[in-house]
């Protein structure tokens, strides 16, 4: 079960954190985070089977990530809700104006959460209906819209702390291993790192954006929750 949790304009040197695991099954194919070969500008993770992504920014400071909705039916006629997140960060629409554009034909897609926003800008919730999100940290997993699972509660408390690391290498460090906190509870809710036999965590990113600057870190795992390679470490720097 998937979780990313922001803090949006919390920071003054850090007007955007992202913190995010993405679950899935471990037979799926999956690029883990690089540039993009059909969009130079963008980096992130990529869906080899429909093409998409769970979680990307482009050099102009566009971002977005999504999860899926616990018990969502899918059916062969849906369309990829990657797409959702790769459409968004190779455009160039306002995220009001994309987030709106998708709502008016979500009923392609099982149902999700989205996430699209600008670094310092305005950052956009689409779950059931679309909400501008206020300053603050926010969060989603694959819980209903309204409903918080304990273990986003705790990445949230986790996040407004690591607020108060000092610099974005050690803020990233500390993030990081929240995102790997052993599984002990089995319960999809309240684990942050999820280990099975068929399904887990494949992916820890964060993402601590400033003003000019922005670090980018991904670990990559396997099966039984073991790295799979080092971390990926990308500084980029804002393109206006």
């Amino acid at each position: 079960m998937c979780l990313i949790v922001v803090a949006h304009r919390v920071s003054e040197s850090y007007p955007l954190v992202i913190a995010a695991n993405r679950d899935e099954d471990y037979e799926r194919p999956t690029r883990p985070a690089h540039w993009w070969d059909d969009a130079p500008d963008v980096l992130g993770g990529r869906d080899l089977l429909h093409g998409g992504s769970w979680l990307a920014l482009s050099r102009r400071g566009r971002v977005a990530a999504v999860t899926n909705v616990r018990g969502a039916i899918r059916s062969n006629e849906n369309r990829s809700r990657g797409e959702l997140v790769s459409g968004f960060v190779r455009g160039t629409d306002s995220p009001r104006g994309y987030v709106e554009h998708v709502e008016r034909r979500k009923e392609q897609y099982a149902r999700f959460h989205l996430l699209a926003g600008e670094i310092g800008g305005e950052l956009v919730l689409l779950s059931e209906a679309a909400s501008l999100l206020e300053p603050g940290v926010h969060g989603v997993s694959n819980a209903p819209a309204g409903v918080y699972w304990p273990k986003v509660e705790a990445t949230m408390e986790s996040m407004r702390g690591a607020l108060q690391a000092n610099g974005s290498e050690q803020m990233a460090q500390q993030l990081l291993g929240v995102l790997h906190l052993s599984a002990t509870h089995r319960d999809p809710t309240r684990d942050i790192f999820v280990t099975g036999q068929r399904y887990g965590t494949r992916s820890s990113t964060v993402i601590i954006a400033g003003r000019e600057n922005i670090l980018f870190v991904e670990q990559n795992y396997g099966r039984r929750g073991l790295p799979e390679g080092p971390p990926v470490q990308v500084s980029l720097v804002l393109q206006n």
